[in-house]
């Protein structure tokens, strides 16, 4: 029996270069929820990654701004694996009730936007 995959978000699979972040604003696709946002783009051939925006203007403080932007990550972090491999950026933007909601309820937008997206593989048995 082979070990689970590493559920890690590598350097890899994030989102580190200003340009990047700026390419998927311009041409990537919205996909709004009530405790956050989340910009996809499909980038055929390109490593799937996703990167974290939480502004002080949307979300609060640097206390706040952290805590939001670590609450998406987790979450993200955790559901990666179903996520493929090539083909998708994404940017998920944070929002003042990001830091409010419920763990389960933000789990399970940010599961849904994902899967809105066509990138979340249904959980293996």
């Amino acid at each position: 029996m082979s070990p689970p995959p590493s559920e890690r978000l590598s350097r890899a699979h994030r989102l580190t270069r200003g340009r990047d972040y700026t390419r998927v604003r311009g041409e990537g696709q919205v996909y709004r929820g009530r405790f956050c946002l989340m910009l996809a783009l499909a980038a055929a051939g390109e490593t799937s990654r996703v990167g974290f925006i939480a502004s002080k203007r949307g979300v609060g403080g640097a206390v706040q701004r952290n805590r939001a932007r670590r609450r998406l990550k987790e979450i993200v972090r955790r559901r990666w694996t179903r996520v493929p491999p090539e083909g998708f950026l994404f940017v998920f933007i944070a929002s003042r009730r990001t830091l409010d909601a419920p763990h389960q309820a933000l789990a399970t937008e940010v599961e849904t936007l994902l899967a809105h997206a066509g990138a979340l593989a249904p959980i293996p048995v």
